[in-house]
């Protein structure tokens, strides 16, 4: 069972530690989009997401291995993270994306970290 499961843990091995940056600097940013913002506050922000989307395709190709044995991850919460953090960002509305950053995708990104 092990090496069925080889590239998914290494992937998660991977997405593990790049998740700590991405959590890092989406807490940075979220005081800049509920104002103090910055020159290269929109560049960053879209920087960060292309990070998330790569953990979001991650968590896709690993989802089977996550949950195994029971849900780890649903992947029903995580695309109402992903819904949510989307429209806010289309509307290009800096206060809806600092909400949807602190109330949906920073918790869901730290639990990543717990796994």
């Amino acid at each position: 069972m092990q090496n069925e499961f080889k590239e998914e843990i290494e992937a998660l091995e991977t997405l593990k530690e790049y998740n700590k940056k991405v959590v890092k600097a989406l807490k940075e940013i979220v005081p800049e989009l509920k104002g103090d913002k910055k020159e290269d506050t929109d560049e960053y922000l879209q920087h960060i997401l292309k990070g998330v989307n790569w953990e979001i395709q991650v968590l896709n190709g690993t989802m089977n291995y996550l949950n195994r044995e029971k849900e780890v991850i649903s992947k029903e919460k995580a695309n109402k993270v992903v819904i949510t953090i989307n429209e806010a960002v289309s509307n290009k509305d800096n206060q809806k994306i600092a909400q949807a950053v602190e109330e949906g995708l920073l918790p869901f990104l730290e639990k990543l970290n717990e796994i």
